[in-house]
């Protein structure tokens, strides 16, 4: 019985050391099994780190490259648009200025025509004030010396103007400032010009006849074609004048005026000849 029970001791004593050997190995698979599965998944975090680091790094330089491509787009719309505003400033600039030229011109005319019209305006007034020949008191008359004694008739005083094709007749102009004037087709029939200054004056095809031209300032003045029927001409100063195609000039009248040889007489050679051979009696 002792032996059998030994036997049966060993028996389990050795089933139990088999056992625990057994179970020991198992748990060492079981170690290495947990460890090879704790090594793949760390590889597979790791792995799937590495992808996510990556995919964050594609994103992260797509996001930068499309950033830089706002960017240039942004800049491209600034430059168009920085363009197109000096464009616009440049095309206002450019409509201020003519705008202004435009407006400086007007004013320039709107001057030029309101100093005309005032020009204009005061020689109406000065012709329209203008004594007639019959309104005159003669020199020395009774008329004349209350006259000098109130107010005193002032000379007309109008250089450089236009008088052309007027009705002057029978107007007071003694002692008139008409240097340069243009009197062209003017009628002047029976006007007292007696001393005007008609200095280079323009006075073709004019009505002269019957006027008081005495002591007159006809320097270089244009009578082409003027009318000088018994027109007084006494120590009227007609050196240099034009009398081409004159009408109505007497020798007589002539006599009486100043000449010298650059009167134009060209159309006329016996008066022309008259006043060479006169013109010393008169210096």
């Amino acid at each position: 019985m002792d032996i059998w029970v030994i036997v049966l001791t060993v028996i389990v004593i050795v089933t139990i050391l088999v056992m625990a050997r057994i179970l020991q190995r198992t748990r060492e698979q079981l170690l290495v099994q947990l460890e090879a599965r704790d090594h793949a998944q760390e590889a597979h975090q790791q792995e799937w780190k590495e992808q996510q680091e990556m995919r964050q790094q594609e994103w992260k330089e797509q996001q930068e490259m499309l950033h830089q491509e706002w960017k240039e787009q942004q800049e491209q719309c600034l430059t168009e648009l920085e363009e197109r505003l000096v464009a616009q400033m440049h095309t206002l600039l450019e409509e201020v200025h003519t705008k202004e030229a435009q407006a400086s011109r007007r004013i320039d005319d709107l001057k030029r025509h309101y100093e005309a019209a005032l020009s204009q305006a005061h020689m109406a007034y000065a012709l329209a004030q203008l004594p007639r020949v019959e309104d005159t008191p003669l020199p020395g008359s009774t008329g004349a010396l209350q006259e000098r004694e109130g107010k005193k008739h002032q000379p007309l005083s109008l250089p450089g103007a236009d008088l052309s094709d007027r009705d002057l007749s029978h107007r007071y102009l003694s002692h008139a400032n008409l240097q340069n004037a243009s009197l062209a087709g003017s009628n002047l029939f029976m006007t007292d010009l007696s001393g005007a200054n008609l200095a280079g004056a323009d006075l073709s095809h004019t009505n002269l006849s019957a006027a008081n031209l005495a002591h007159a300032d006809l320097r270089d003045a244009n009578l082409e074609g003027a009318n000088l029927l018994v027109a007084d001409l006494n120590d009227a100063n007609l050196s240099g004048a034009n009398l081409d195609n004159i009408r109505n000039l007497s020798q007589e009248q002539l006599r009486t005026a100043i000449t010298d040889s650059n009167v134009h007489l060209d159309r006329n050679e016996s008066i022309e000849s008259l006043a060479l051979s006169d013109r010393g009696n008169h210096y």
